[in-house]
């Protein structure tokens, strides 16, 4: 259950209209999400417990999500009643839940967990986008935290490949945050977009993010800034990327993107939709490279790792032991002389 205990996006929230059910994987878990004709929001346990029927294929009777099979039917936390036999009464597993950022996020019910913090000041949404990975987490997650295949892969995004050997990359490192800063040559976005953020050939691009394991998600600043003068271009993104697990070799990437601009917000939100479908693009960059990989295991051993690479055995640490509840080394030696 360690994978479970923690908040995970969910939905869109705008997509999930009155009356509506759908079926969502999380954690291997197959998850009945619905809303009422008032607007709450309940996730099951996609099985019924009368005979086992996925409740995703019923439908929304005012408060309350009715199975197909038997016509029982169930409010959002779960509570069950049997037309045929009225003193029957049956509960379906079911979950917290939050509406917040534009999605549905849940978590177990009884279960401690943090909320992910947002910090967006005076920055425009543009809205949650999603995108499946046919890969492990820690195969996804290796290729969202380094930056060395942009050069090849990306078409706007990230470093020129003959100025790869001229970025600079640091690593930080707390027990449950890995912090990695990229610095160097950007390549072009095209003349547009160029003009639009006032990116010169002077800037330099800093690609600046976190990582967080409660549950799996990295923040993202970019940032074009001329090393000399310090001044920055007058476009910034924040993306809050979340890697959640449908199953044990796929995920769904949840991207929260924010936009800051010294431009006058009525300026910039005309082009918002060029901005969101770049950016859609290149995550889909990610997702179809990944599909290619010759092997999904997600051991390090035998790999050739370059001086970009050091995120990923940390990474792998912190989402063993933060994100899955797995025991640490020591841990494992003590549980072994316990027994």
């Amino acid at each position: 259950m360690a994978m479970l205990d923690h908040w995970h996006p969910l939905y869109p929230s705008r997509q999930l209209k009155k009356g509506a059910v759908v079926a969502v994987a999380l954690c291997n878990r197959n998850i009945a999400l619905f809303r009422s004709e008032t607007g709450n929001v309940g996730a099951l346990d996609d099985i019924c417990p009368h005979r086992r029927l996925k409740l995703s294929v019923g439908q929304v009777m005012g408060e309350r999500l009715q199975c197909r099979y038997h016509g029982w039917t169930y409010d959002c936390t779960g509570n069950g009643e049997s037309p045929g036999t009225p003193k029957l009464r049956a509960c379906a597993g079911n979950y917290d839940l939050h509406e917040a950022q534009g999605m549905i996020w849940i978590k177990p019910r009884g279960v401690y967990a943090v909320f992910p913090a947002f910090d967006t000041p005076e920055m425009l949404p543009l809205g949650p986008m999603e995108h499946i990975v046919s890969a492990p987490l820690e195969v996804a997650v290796d290729n969202f935290c380094e930056i060395e295949h942009t050069g090849t892969v990306h078409r706007i995004f990230g470093y020129k490949l003959d100025g790869m050997r001229n970025v600079d990359v640091k690593f930080e490192a707390t027990d449950s945050t890995v912090r990695v800063i990229n610095v160097g040559p950007p390549k072009s976005m095209g003349w547009f977009i160029h003009l639009l953020m006032q990116i010169n050939r002077r800037q330099v691009f800093i690609d600046d993010w976190t990582t967080h394991f409660s549950p799996v998600y990295s923040v993202y600043d970019h940032v074009w800034r001329n090393p000399q003068t310090k001044r920055e271009a007058w476009v910034r993104w924040r993306l809050y990327m979340f890697f959640t697990p449908i199953d044990d070799n796929s995920i769904r990437v949840t991207t929260l993107a924010y936009l800051w601009s010294r431009y006058p917000y009525w300026m910039v939100r005309p082009w918002l939709w060029l901005l969101r479908n770049n950016l859609h693009d290149e995550i889909q960059l990610d997702a179809e490279v990944l599909k290619h990989m010759a092997s999904y295991e997600t051991s390090l051993e035998g790999m050739k790792l370059s001086r970009f690479d050091k995120a990923l055995a940390l990474n792998r640490e912190r989402i063993s032991r933060i994100y899955r509840g797995e025991p640490t080394p020591d841990e494992k030696i003590a549980l072994r002389m316990a027994e």
